[in-house]
């Protein structure tokens, strides 16, 4: 009787050795990730990301659909405009991968081109410092000799705003978006925007509309490739808007 008990025990305690080992090397492997959040439109907005073997796999802006919900549908028009919210990216995500913090621009009644005319957010994620992001004035008019391919850098002409040479806003830069999607005469519901100034890369920005997010469903948005290289700056492969049911909040994720 005792030889059975031990011949059953010694499979399961190797059983157990092997899933405690597993466990052990997953937490040493997959480090949780660090989250910064701050308050926008009575939702805490937050900024992630995820470690493993010691190198960045993802950073994640976390935007709770009670933000989306709440934002007023007739903002008061201030000039000079500022984001709605910064919020930064921890040390290591800086050192890793060149970016720096996350904003939030709501357009409660869209802005030109044409097909963008419609409320929306623009979540730009910067791998530039904040203080230079912040001097941005657009004197500079000089474009980038080369965008990705199916990007167009329009020059539009806004009332209050006058000429903007590339499509650059005060505090942003200019903006490349997809030919595709400046083009089309409605249905517009979202891009992956690449920013520019001086001549460089300064930011990626997810341009969603408040219909798409309202559907509470997951989406990707194609990440261009061949941009510029910048010093320092590490660019992700691909992007997801993931929609968590559980917690009533998105998820947009660009992954490494």
């Amino acid at each position: 009787m005792k030889l059975r008990v031990w011949n059953t025990l010694f499979p399961a305690l190797g059983l157990l050795t092997i899933l405690a080992f597993a466990a052990t090397t997953q937490a040493q492997v997959k480090k949780p990730s660090t989250v910064t959040c701050a308050p926008l439109f009575d939702a805490n907005v937050c900024t992630s990301y995820q470690m493993k073997d010691g190198k960045i796999t993802q950073i994640t802006l976390r935007v709770p659909v009670a933000m989306i919900e709440n934002a007023p549908a007739n903002p008061a028009m201030v000039m000079p405009r500022h984001a709605d919210l910064d919020i930064p990216f921890p040390p290591v995500v800086r050192q890793q991968t060149g970016f720096t913090f996350a904003s939030i621009w709501w357009e409660a009644h869209g802005h030109p081109p044409a097909a963008f005319m419609v409320p929306h957010f623009d979540l730009h994620f910067y791998f530039a410092p904040q203080q230079k992001i912040e001097t941005i004035d657009c004197k500079d008019t000089a474009k980038p000799s080369v965008v990705p391919a199916g990007y167009v850098l329009p020059d539009l002409t806004v009332p209050h705003m006058g000429k903007m040479i590339g499509a650059c806003v005060p505090e942003m830069g200019m903006h490349a978006v997809p030919v595709a999607d400046a083009t089309l005469k409605s249905g517009w519901k979202a891009s992956l925007v690449v920013g520019y100034y001086g001549q460089q890369p300064k930011f990626f920005e997810p341009m969603v509309s408040n219909a798409l997010m309202l559907q509470k469903h997951s989406f990707t948005l194609p990440v261009p490739q061949h941009i510029q290289p910048v010093a320092h700056v590490r660019y992700p492969k691909t992007f997801r808007a993931v929609y968590r049911p559980n917690i009533k909040a998105y998820d947009f994720t660009f992954f490494y």
